[in-house]
């Protein structure tokens, strides 16, 4: 007796897109304000302590000066850095060679000068993924604009440095390119994911089992190239260090807080629940398979931050990009309520922390494996 009701009142407000716009572009912009007075009195102050673009600056000019073999060595890191300035603090630089790569070309200026071009950088690309892939007319993709830069954590990414908005843009770009049918191209950009591959991990795997064999073979393809140039730059011991390095840092509780490794805890319980999302992200692939990449994506990032045993605040920027995906895939009214709910749960998420955000998320990944045909919805919410 409830269906029907539930339905006539979601369909109420789907017909209200101008208001909601409205009150999204609003609650942006508030947000945003937000965001720059912690800029100002926080963060762009002590860029020394916070911006991690310092630790990938640093990681470059390691690099340069004594070889990639050496990149990952974190005596050489910790002097380099360091001897950027005073008061510069020092933590080990995590991330694959790619990112180390695209910072080069910044370390020819002054780090005061690179980093505000860097940031430059990631503000740009934070813009190219909200115009590539935000739904809706002109208010509405405004409030997404809004609502996108006054996310918390897509802001604190923007304000430290963090690169999760350049792996934003490549899978932005992939979904565009592939929406165009230009899957080589397609596979290309997200071959872009290397920079930090943790957050979007699974999403080729989703897109070969949606059907998507050419953007998977173009992407594939590519990572391999930069596979064998990093093997091949970092030598036996660089690899060595960096295998290192990795296992160190599985082992810090700021990269497992918001990954499903904090609160159950490392061992064999890890690996059943990694099992678990891997097979939901293929159910859902599978079960939108020929349908076009919208669903695979956003299902390949939601099990990508399940799965991944390193996930940073500033990482659930990706989620907004999930979410912008399965809004263009017309979600069920419960999928529509879970966005909001989740949205306010990243807002909230230095709050809330973990245990609910990762619910969210795996109930976001179950209802996109379970999800029925778009037009049984479609055909619900008509009015009789």
């Amino acid at each position: 007796m409830l269906l029907p009701y539930f339905l006539s009142v979601i369909q109420y407000l789907r017909a209200r897109t101008r208001l909601w716009g409205a009150a999204g572009l609003w609650a942006g912009i508030l947000l945003i304000g937000f965001d720059l007075y912690a800029a100002a009195v926080t963060y762009v102050p002590q860029y020394q302590v916070r911006n991690d673009f310092r630790l990938i600056y640093g990681a470059a000019l390691t690099a340069l000066r004594h070889g990639y073999s050496h990149l990952y060595d974190l005596t050489e890191q910790k002097a380099t850095v360091e001897g950027l300035g005073a008061g510069f603090y020092w933590s080990p630089f995590l991330n694959p060679p790619p990112l180390a790569w695209l910072a080069t070309p910044f370390t020819l200026l002054p780090f005061n000068i690179a980093i505000v071009l860097w940031t430059a950088l990631l503000l740009a690309t934070a813009l190219i993924t909200w115009y590539l892939v935000a739904p809706g007319g002109r208010l509405t993709r405004a409030a997404h604009l809004a609502l996108w830069l006054g996310l918390f954590p897509v802001a604190f990414g923007l304000m430290v440095g963090q690169p999760v908005a350049l792996v934003a843009a490549a899978v932005a770009a992939a979904w565009w390119l592939a929406d165009r049918n230009r899957p080589v191209l397609a596979g290309l950009a997200l071959s872009l994911i290397a920079i930090k591959p943790q957050v979007a991990l699974l999403v080729p795997l989703c897109l070969l089992v949606s059907g998507h064999a050419r953007m998977f073979g173009s992407w594939l393809v590519a990572t391999a190239l930069m596979v064998l140039v990093a093997l091949a730059a970092l030598g036996p011991d660089g690899i060595h260090r960096y295998t290192d390095v990795l296992s160190l840092a599985s082992q810090w509780e700021p990269t497992r807080r918001y990954a499903v490794a904090g609160p159950l805890g490392l061992g064999p319980q890890i690996y059943v629940v990694q099992a678990i999302v891997v097979v939901a992200a293929v159910v859902a692939a599978w079960r939108h398979r020929h349908e076009g990449v919208d669903v695979p994506i956003a299902a390949g990032i939601t099990a990508s931050l399940l799965f991944t045993p390193y996930v940073g605040f500033q990482d659930f920027a990706m989620l907004v990009v999930a979410g912008w995906l399965v809004l263009r895939a017309h979600p069920s009214p419960w999928q529509l309520g879970l966005l909001v709910l989740g949205y306010a749960l990243l807002e909230l998420a230095l709050l809330v922390l973990a245990v609910p955000i990762l619910l969210a998320e795996a109930l976001l990944l179950a209802s996109l494996a379970i999800h029925p045909r778009i037009g049984q919805w479609n055909a619900a919410l008509k009015p009789r």
